[in-house]
């Protein structure tokens, strides 16, 4: 084993409890091959196993690096059994390596399940950095990131990826998607509705041959992507939200709620009051309904 995986090995055994092998979270490259570190090199070529969430994309990687390892699929649909089968290679003595596609394994990706699992069982996990998505975007885009919120992939169903925004409306950090090329479209028109018309990097492809950069406002983006699609991972850095128009929101929340409040407690009832609120205001019948199911339900008590 070489001398820096022998390393992580004593520190993994500190937070466990000395005995069984290393669980290694392993970073590889979100597109250029160039970019993975020597140490992950050192922990793929000397792992006894190697947890892939598909295993036919990390043997095009290790073909690339020249290493011939032993593999196991670990998806989401499979994570359990795959974190059972870890553990018992751990519990033997032997090393483990969990990779992702591409990028840190669980986030937005398989893994956590596996690590959680490993920590119950008392066993050493060691994190092995690497090339991640969200801090490129970020670093390229010009855009605050002392304060962030990743968000990851929005809800692929329209009702619930509105409510998502409209909670994250008034966020005043940056925030951080992730989205597929088949929903970007109707993402970036949710975005516009519930968030306004923003600045938002979009950053596709990153590392990749074909990587695209791009900042503009939400809506020039969603007349691009409208014409020309689009393809490829995409990663959306969103401006978050002004101080004034944040004191705007909450000043117009507290007035709708006083209004329903007002409402409610005269008779109205909330599915009426809720529609009559989104008539005037132009904004989704939901936000109001919600609203008004909890006025009524302080009003029962």
């Amino acid at each position: 084993m070489r001398k820096s995986c022998q390393r992580d090995r004593d520190i993994a055994n500190v937070a466990g409890d000395g005995q069984g092998g290393t669980l290694y979270v392993t970073a590889t490259p979100i597109g250029n091959l160039q970019d993975i570190s020597q140490r992950a090199i050192d922990v793929l070529s000397s792992a006894e196993l190697i947890a892939a969430e598909d295993t036919r994309r990390t043997r095009i990687l290790l073909t690339h690096l020249g290493i011939s390892a032993r593999l196991i699929s670990c998806r989401e649909h499979n994570e359990a059994d795959s974190a059972s089968k870890i553990v018992g290679v751990l519990e033997s003595g032997r090393d483990v390596a969990l990779v992702t596609d591409a990028g840190t394994p669980a986030l937005s990706d398989p893994g956590r399940r596996v690590v959680q699992t490993v920590r119950r069982h008392g066993l050493g996990i060691v994190p092995v950095p690497g090339p991640s998505a969200i801090t490129a975007a970020l670093s390229v885009s010009g855009m605050p990131a002392d304060r962030f919120h990743f968000e990851g992939f929005l809800p692929p169903r329209k009702g619930a990826r509105c409510r998502r925004l409209d909670e994250l409306a008034l966020l005043d950090c940056t925030l951080v998607f992730f989205e597929a090329p088949h929903r970007l479209v109707s993402t970036l028109g949710d975005m516009l509705c519930h968030l306004g018309d923003r600045e938002t990097f979009m950053a596709r492809e990153l590392t990749k041959l074909h990587e695209t950069l791009e900042m503009s406002k939400i809506s020039v983006l969603l007349e691009q992507v409208s014409l020309n699609g689009v393809k490829g991972e995409i990663t959306l850095v969103v401006k978050g939200a002004e101080s004034t128009a944040r004191r705007i929101t909450e000043d117009m929340h507290s007035a709708f709620h006083d209004i329903l409040s007002g409402m409610v407690s005269g008779g109205v009832p909330t599915k009426q009051a809720a529609m009559l609120l989104s008539t005037i205001s132009g904004l989704p019948k939901r936000t109001f309904y919600e609203m008004a199911l909890s006025v009524k339900g302080r009003h029962e008590v």
